[in-house]
């Protein structure tokens, strides 16, 4: 295979046509039909179905797409990287988390970093990953390390840290049950309770645990695709929402009160890396300085492995400690 002939497939498909993607490549329509032929003859398999007009994937050619597309992105990231070291630019810090953590966790804890010992000199990139990270996707993600939810297979990959806490129940400012400290699930029988969609691997975890902690006195369930969803459908008195201690770092509070759920519940978190890849010295010390961060911040966080078992406290902490003190 050639790279012009992925860039062919690419451009067929993204426009969806090839003359379309010949104009795309500044290639003519021929030279892009023979790419694409040459492909499927190097492939051993039919990437579309040409049915005029429309041209469509096929089954293999869809799956053969989703595996080009990080090639592709592979190398126009080697190519402005390249164009950096030209210029003398330092490597950028890559870090790769999933979507609630990145939004609410992730930019607190840099912010507090940064203040006292910038962790990157030029520039940060953070990918988002919409709900759960695999093993795969890091592996084959070139980020430093990964901030990301539990639990995940870990054959390959480096655990830094992980730990967990308490879930949260976010009730109305108005609900009676707003003034106390923490709340036990019984608090709450008879309640209409929101949650996050159970279609992943924690969530599912935590709808089960629910479920057997009320021993079906939950009223009705309602389940939502966002957190800030479910934060919309409390503000509105639609019920409580069953939250992660985490992702709600810097959400939007107003008319709703958040208090630990004292019943067993937990939600994980950890960093991991790939073991082939050596970090460099920022990303060592924001590894750091988010497990220092997270300690500090969230309630009832504990250290463990990555089955929940409960372990000792990392020294990173101290040296979090430490540095804030500075």
């Amino acid at each position: 295979m050639e790279i012009r002939q992925l860039e062919a497939f690419n451009a067929v498909v993204t426009t969806g046509s090839v003359t379309a993607a010949g104009r795309l490549l500044g290639r003519s329509q021929p030279v892009v039909s023979r790419q694409i032929s040459d492909l499927e003859a190097e492939l051993g398999f039919v990437l579309f179905e040409r049915t005029r007009p429309a041209i469509t994937l096929t089954e293999s050619g869809g799956e053969f797409y989703q595996e080009v597309r990080g090639v592709l992105a592979d190398l126009q990231q080697l190519d402005a990287r390249v164009l950096g070291m030209r210029s003398g630019q330092v490597r950028p810090l890559r870090v790769l988390a999933t979507t609630d953590l990145a939004h609410g966790l992730f930019p607190e804890a840099l912010a507090q970093i940064d203040r006292f010992n910038p962790v990157f000199r030029q520039k940060l990139i953070l990918e988002e990953i919409i709900h759960e990270a695999t093993q795969r996707e890091i592996q084959a993600c070139r980020a430093d390390f990964a901030l990301i939810n539990l639990p995940i297979d870990t054959e390959g990959l480096h655990v830094h840290w992980c730990g967990q806490a308490p879930c949260l129940l976010a009730l109305p400012a108005a609900h009676p049950l707003a003034g106390h400290d923490a709340l036990q699930l019984e608090d709450v029988r008879d309640t209409d309770i929101i949650t996050l969609l159970t279609r992943y691997g924690m969530r599912y975890y935590l709808i089960n645990s629910l479920i057997q902690a009320t021993a079906n006195g939950v009223r009705r369930h309602l389940e939502v695709a966002s957190q800030q969803t479910a934060l919309s459908m409390v503000r509105a008195g639609l019920g409580v929402a069953l939250l992660d201690p985490f992702s709600i770092r810097g959400a939007l509070l107003d008319g709703v009160v958040v208090r630990p759920l004292l019943s067993g519940i937990q939600y994980r978190i950890g960093v991991v890396s790939q073991q082939a890849h050596a970090l460099p010295e920022g990303a060592q010390r924001l590894i750091n300085g988010l497990y220092g961060h997270v300690r500090t911040v969230v309630p009832l966080f504990v250290d463990t492995d990555v089955n929940g078992l409960p372990q000792p406290a990392r020294p990173a902490a101290r040296a979090c400690s430490s540095l804030r003190s500075v």
